[in-house]
């Protein structure tokens, strides 16, 4: 009776983690370049169960004889929430006419096989953020909705200095000049070089934009829209020269993936999977109980 508690538990647990992982999502239905997570659930190891004192021999009056144990089936223990596996699909490319915003289109780039499966890859700025230690480390993001600070570099909305293709954080105001900041001063080839039209005398500067091949594998997420390289080696740098698969879009920003009605509709089954357990430990609450009493009497 005991593994039932264990396993309506379990299932308790899970399920609000995964309720967590859904209303992030829609808290960041607006949030562009975020990712949503998925929820991946996990059984734990299932449990052979045999019978160790069958006395039935089959035959009257003739006790069991020794042989095998025979086998009664298997038992579950309950579920636990394993990992959030990011979905790196392309969200909806919107345009906002802001010279400081831009976003990748990635669609056209081809799959690739890795482990004998196909899997899309996908293209990312880089941008300095500080790491676990507090040192600056370099993290990949799609949020393309960037600012310039008082120190005259391209930021990220949260003030995370946006790189180019040497590591190097881009100082606008050393790109424009004394000319303002607008669209006939800053302009955003599709390759992703940021050049100066009323600064003929600086030189144009390249995004650090990086190929991830399998993003789902080899990316974590440290923050909404950060995420922190976990594979072999590093990302690809992406050459415009040699790859011209993707664009770059100024005035766009990719907004976020989230499907909002979907989650809604997910937020129910956890909802009513939750109430389930509940009620199944609720029920052998009141069996202990009852036992308890009997036993008193």
């Amino acid at each position: 009776m005991l593994r039932g508690l264990d396993a309506a538990a379990s299932g308790m647990i899970a399920n609000q983690a995964r309720q967590d992982a859904l209303t992030n999502n829609l808290a960041n239905v607006n949030t562009p370049g975020y990712k949503s997570d998925n929820s991946t659930f996990r059984t734990f190891p299932e449990l052979l169960l045999e019978r160790i004192r069958d006395t039935n021999s089959g035959v009257a009056g003739l006790p069991a004889l020794p042989g095998p144990k025979q086998v009664v089936g298997r038992i579950s223990h309950g579920v636990y929430n394993q990992e959030l596996v990011p979905n790196f699909i392309q969200g909806d490319i919107t345009e906002t006419g802001k010279v400081l915003d831009v976003a990748l289109v990635d669609e056209g780039l081809p799959t690739v096989e890795v482990d004998g499966k196909q899997v899309q890859p996908r293209m990312f700025f880089a941008i300095h953020k500080p790491g676990e230690n507090g040192e600056l480390q370099t993290y990949y993001t799609r949020s393309g909705n960037w600012s310039m600070n008082a120190q005259g570099q391209l930021t990220t909305i949260e003030g995370y200095p946006v790189l180019d293709i040497n590591n190097r954080p881009i100082n606008l105001r050393a790109l424009l000049g004394d000319a303002p900041l607008n669209k006939s001063n800053l302009q955003l080839t599709p390759g992703g070089q940021l050049i100066a039209p009323g600064n003929p005398n600086a030189a144009p500067v390249q995004l650090g934009i990086y190929r991830v091949n399998n993003p789902a594998a080899n990316l974590v997420k440290e923050a909404d829209t950060a995420f922190r390289y976990s594979g072999n080696g590093a990302p690809t740098l992406y050459n415009p020269m040699i790859d011209s698969s993707i664009v770059v879009k100024q005035g766009y920003v990719e907004r976020s993936n989230v499907d909002a009605g979907r989650t809604m509709i997910d937020l129910m089954t956890v909802l009513r999977s939750y109430e389930s357990n509940q009620r199944v430990l609720q029920a052998y609450d009141m069996t202990l109980q009852k036992l308890n009493e009997v036993g008193k009497i």
